[in-house]
């Protein structure tokens, strides 16, 4: 099954030389347009406390076809290149991240050669220039990926390292990486007014697989928000009895924000699925479709996360990395995975830093740019922590949360 969240490349009809339609080229450049200028409008307009960091972006979108041609869209204009990589240069790699025997100098070395795969001669100076550009302006830099490949969109691009700058691109907290969906619907953000952000806690432990630690996983999240729940700048609601009307009942209670699923993943006829329960407590298992269907019109929820916890499966990374895309698909604005396996200590800091910052009304590429930074310096560079958290988005500019200009309730 094609699990690729999009359209496959089509050769131009026309017989011009350029390998992209020229109409998609002028539409994609006019939506970069368009968009600055609505961030341009949305920074000087705003003037909440919150809004002190700099969230002015230029965009630098690249596009990796299925036929391996790549296009780079800025205010630049475009450009194009091959995309060459020999996956078998990279496989050692891979098998040593999944097992988690890394060092600095591996991981560097694997996001070098995909810097390098990405960013060929013109494409890179057209990067240096946006990037030059941006900086001139005050600027952060939007660098969107999308691919058509589901080979390549499955390889770990978070880790791509810049050699020059001797920099992580997911770590710089001048650049904003994500993994950007385009798709056939109106692209939406979502805007609360005001604090408290809600977030669904939800806690799948099915009798019949590896199980799972509840109470600790609970406590591990609950630990992590514990100031910025008794300051009401969150809500946050546990749900461990995952069965599908359960699911349902609690998303009905009140406007979430944020879902965030820990539980198990499950490979079965070349299809994942997500494991929910059913009433005895056993594994229930849901197609990307029927999950995604939990959020079928639900215009507040802004973020999915999906996690398993240190016990589960890696099967579980794998089915949740593709399950994300699709999510996005139905319409959820932005989706995080993460792509490896973490440790108890690593999920305790993402869920401090990132629901920390997410709460002063960033947007989430910028969230999930600076809790990447944070984690590098905590858990250090020769880990693939800080690269593990991935981000699909489709929001326009990243942003689910206004700025709150009214302060959060004072705990009793």
């Amino acid at each position: 099954m094609n699990l690729s969240p999009y359209p496959q490349y089509q050769p131009d009809k026309l017989g011009i030389d350029s390998p992209f339609d020229n109409t998609t080229d002028s539409r994609l450049q006019q939506e970069l347009n368009q968009e600055r200028t609505q961030s341009l409008n949305r920074s000087q307009s705003s003037s909440s406390p919150a809004n002190t960091m700099n969230h002015n972006y230029t965009d630098f979108e690249l596009v990796v076809t299925a036929n391996r041609k790549i296009r780079a869209a800025s205010e630049q204009g475009e450009e194009w290149g091959e995309f060459r990589l020999d996956k078998n240069e990279i496989e050692l790699a891979l098998g040593l991240i999944e097992s988690r025997q890394t060092n600095q100098k591996l991981l560097k070395t694997l996001g070098n050669k995909l810097y390098h795969a990405l960013f060929p001669a013109k494409i890179h100076g057209q990067f240096r220039a946006t990037l030059a550009g941006a900086q001139g302006n005050n600027h952060n830099l939007r660098l969107r990926l999308r691919f058509e490949s589901p080979e390549l969109a499955a390889l770990p691009w978070e880790f791509l390292y810049d050699e020059g700058t001797n920099t992580f691109l997911a770590n710089d907290t001048q650049t904003a990486l994500s993994r950007y969906i385009d798709i056939p619907l109106q692209k939406r953000d979502l805007i609360s007014a005001s604090l408290p952000l809600n977030v669904l806690l939800v806690i799948s432990s099915p009798t019949n697989l590896p199980p799972l630690d509840i109470a600790g996983e609970e406590r591990l999240i609950r630990d992590a928000l514990a100031k910025h729940i008794e300051t009401g700048q969150i809500e946050l609601d546990i749900l461990s009895d995952a069965t599908i009307r359960n699911i349902n009942q609690k998303l009905r209670e009140k406007p979430y924000h944020v879902f965030h699923f820990i539980g198990h993943g499950v490979f079965e006829n070349n299809q994942g699925y997500i494991a929910l329960v059913d009433q005895n407590h056993n594994s229930k298992l849901v197609d990307d479709e029927t999950f995604a269907n939990f959020f079928l019109g639900n215009r507040n929820l802004g973020l999915a996360v999906l996690n398993s916890c240190q016990g589960a499966a890696v099967s579980s990374h794998q089915v949740f990395a593709g399950i994300a895309p699709n999510l996005v698909r139905r319409g959820i604005p932005g989706v995080i995975a993460m792509q490896y396996s973490i440790l108890d200590t690593t999920a305790k800091l993402f869920a401090d830093e990132f629901y920390r910052t997410l709460a002063l009304g960033w947007t989430l590429d910028a969230a999930i740019q600076t809790t990447r930074n944070a984690i590098s310096m905590e858990v250090e560079l020769d880990k693939p922590d800080f690269a593990t958290p991935v981000l699909y988005m489709r929001a326009k500019d990243g942003r689910i949360m206004n700025s709150f200009t009214h302060p959060p309730r004072n705990p009793r």
